[in-house]
């Protein structure tokens, strides 16, 4: 499958519906070739060759699928992930090696989410934008919507690179902009923000 270059050191495998697979991020970092999740279509990585350090977003199985199929040096997982995965190197607070930082980012679409930032300039984010859905509506924490604002703020890159989003592309100042208004919108008398799909 096709890799799509976002600049001269990241690139990505974009995500497919058949099977649910999700977006590869392809990091090229001196001699080392990062991962950000690995997928669950076996296409995806067909042309990835070598050996590789890979970060997972977390644990949904579109995102970890392909782990076994790739010779992996070293993988950097939540507590959630690892219990799925069953190995790597588990992060929980923020880690930085050679200009890339792995850091753990709350979510309301899952516990144990992971993101990436490469050289200030991108953040990989996988699903962590995302809320659950239930009877209709997007539910999301608003403790954990507060906690991933924060979360966000912190970074230095100005772009976000989302799975499952076309093109993955987004600016952080418009989605924490988003974040704010939909925590605004919060019952103070519920953890709970809900809104209507459609």
């Amino acid at each position: 499958m096709k890799e799509t270059v976002i600049n001269e050191k990241i690139s990505y495998i974009a995500c497919t519906d058949d099977p649910l697979s999700a977006d590869i991020g392809i990091i090229r970092n001196g001699d080392t070739t990062w991962l950000y999740d690995v997928g669950s279509d076996e296409r995806a990585i067909s042309e990835l060759t070598g050996s590789f350090h890979i970060v997972l977003s977390h644990f949904h199985r579109d995102h970890t699928g392909n782990i076994g199929m790739l010779n992996v040096k070293e993988s950097y997982v939540s507590r959630e992930t690892k219990r799925h995965v069953g190995t790597g190197t588990v992060v929980d607070t923020d880690l930085f090696i050679d200009g890339l930082h792995i850091f753990p980012l709350p979510s309301s679409h899952c516990s144990g989410c992971l993101g990436l930032e490469i050289d200030e300039t991108y953040a990989f984010v996988g699903d962590a934008l995302y809320s659950k859905c239930k009877d209709g509506y997007y539910i999301f924490n608003a403790q954990l919507v507060k906690e991933e604002m924060e979360a966000l703020k912190k970074l230095k890159a100005p772009f976000l690179l989302v799975s499952h989003h076309k093109g993955m592309v987004r600016r952080r100042d418009e989605v924490i902009a988003e974040l704010e208004a939909l925590y605004h919108c919060r019952d103070k008398n519920s953890r709970e923000i809900k809104i209507k799909q459609g």
